[in-house]
């Protein structure tokens, strides 16, 4: 009879531990059960926006609308008078400036293609990269004199891994020049037009220069008129 009190509380104390394992496993498999969805969620791949792909047909779209209009003197001069609606009332003073009009049409081109290039350049990337590169040159070579086939085959195995950044760069380093290009044909329509049309009208088709005083815009001393020469020189410092 005394033994009846014990094997009842040891029957009560199972119990509860039988009460807390089947609380615990339950606890356990709602947690999974949460937890579950989150993983789900992870596993999907979010879509991004083709923003890249975009980018490079727009640059091949404008590379080869520049290439059309430099053999296409029509579409050249449409080009020439649409921008003439904004650069004519900016930098045209009624054609009576003719050689400073050229020097801020050449200043025009030069701050946009810097503005373009900085703003599609990483500099923190491309330094780091450079510092990247010449370390593993370094590395290399120093393998190489010690003749250690596995220190260079380890260099070429680590290469792989930040050869897609280095084209990367590259490849930001080439995206304004496709703007630059597209924005030089057109400067150059107008100034084509301009030249032609407003000069024309109001008989300041003459510039003076160091060596001469009087040349006229439309001469073709060497392989190119007075004025694409004249954008060069006053162009090139800038």
């Amino acid at each position: 009879m005394a033994d009846e009190p014990d094997s009842e509380e040891a029957s009560d104390e199972t119990s509860e531990e039988a009460a807390d394992d089947s609380t615990e496993t339950a606890t356990d498999e709602a947690s999974v059960e949460e937890t579950k969805p989150a993983l789900t969620a992870r596993k999907q791949p979010v879509k991004q926006p083709a923003k890249g792909s975009f980018t490079r047909f727009l640059m091949i779209f404008l590379f080869l609308l520049a290439i059309v209009t430099i053999f296409q003197p029509g579409m050249a001069q449409e080009f020439g008078n649409l921008a003439g609606l904004v650069l004519v009332p900016l930098i045209g003073f009624g054609g009576r400036y003719p050689v400073l009009t050229v020097l801020l049409a050449g200043a025009l081109t030069t701050g946009i293609s810097s503005i373009l290039r900085d703003h599609y350049t990483d500099w923190i990337k491309m330094v780091r990269m450079q510092k990247t590169t010449s370390a593993w040159q370094k590395a290399l070579r120093e393998a190489m004199r010690k003749g250690n086939k596995a220190e260079v085959n380890k260099l070429n195995k680590i290469r792989e891994g930040f050869t897609k950044d280095q084209m990367d760069v590259q490849l930001n380093s080439m995206k304004p020049l496709a703007w630059t290009f597209f924005l030089f044909i057109v400067l150059f329509a107008w100034l084509s037009v301009f030249v032609n049309s407003t000069l024309l009208v109001t008989g300041g088709q003459y510039f003076a220069v160091p060596w001469a005083p009087d040349v006229y815009v439309n001469y073709v001393p060497f392989l190119f008129p007075s004025w694409i020469l004249l954008y060069s020189l006053l162009a090139i410092p800038i």
